[in-house]
């Protein structure tokens, strides 16, 4: 059985008891028409966010590989007047481990080369959003359906090269069917014409079984030849993020 952290539990349960709270004052006052005196503003109906995470891997995964670094990003639509229901697009991308050799280039030790593997993940989804649209807090739960994308990829660079990739190889790839499922709260930084709002959160990143590699499971023998040794186990993991959300103009 996958183990998630006590951190993201914690969250999770203050995130639904944000959520309730809010939901209820947010409605007692939409009920009896009176203003909201700070955080006032509701949602925009369509916006954007770009987040920074930290992937905890779980379960079985955890047993393989270490926690992970990497950017997230997404898009609300919202369907209602009132910014409490919306569909969310997103996709984000991070990469769990690497490892990097120092070569001779062939034929001759004069120029140095750099070996560079990288294993990475990148995915994307849609799915049902609700959140609080107003208050100094505004918590929201959402769920995704989607992709997760295993892949694993060597390039070799100038060793005084900045960031220059000369080749590049995927070694391994796997595709599989993703669900996830969080959420996490914004808080307003502006409200103007163009909302500029805080985002803090967390999601779980259920992609079953999946065949990955990480560092050593490429092996270079004396004679050029390679041998790959897959890792097949669940490969599920916790995102935690920080970043804005920034509001498009639109029709109210």
């Amino acid at each position: 059985m996958s183990r998630v952290s006590p951190a993201f539990r914690a969250l999770v349960a203050g995130s639904l008891v944000a959520f309730a709270t809010g939901s209820v004052l947010t409605t007692t006052l939409f009920a009896q028409g009176a203003p909201v005196p700070r955080g006032g503003a509701a949602l925009p109906r369509a916006y954007g966010d770009i987040n920074f995470i930290v992937a905890q891997p779980v379960g079985e995964f955890d047993t393989f590989i270490s926690e992970g670094y990497g950017v997230n990003g997404g898009f609300v639509w919202n369907f209602d007047r009132d910014r409490v229901f919306g569909m969310r697009f997103e996709g984000g991308f991070l990469q769990y481990d690497s490892e990097e050799r120092q070569m001779c280039f062939p034929g001759s030790c004069r120029i140095g080369i750099d070996l560079t593997t990288t294993n990475d993940i990148f995915w994307g989804g849609i799915g049902p959003q609700i959140s609080v649209p107003s208050g100094l807090v505004r918590p929201y739960m959402n769920a995704t359906f989607g992709f997760s994308y295993f892949y694993t990829e060597s390039s070799v660079s100038g060793v005084d090269d900045l960031d220059l990739e000369y080749f590049n190889t995927t070694n391994h790839d796997d595709l599989v069917f993703a669900v996830t499922g969080g959420g996490g709260f914004l808080i307003p930084l502006s409200m103007g014409r163009t909302p500029v709002l805080l985002d803090l959160g967390a999601t779980y990143h259920r992609n079953g079984d999946a065949t990955y590699l990480r560092r050593g499971s490429i092996i270079d023998h004396p004679d050029g030849s390679v041998t790959i040794r897959p890792i097949r186990s669940e490969a599920n993991f916790v995102s935690y993020r920080i970043g804005v959300s920034i509001g498009f103009p639109t029709t109210r």
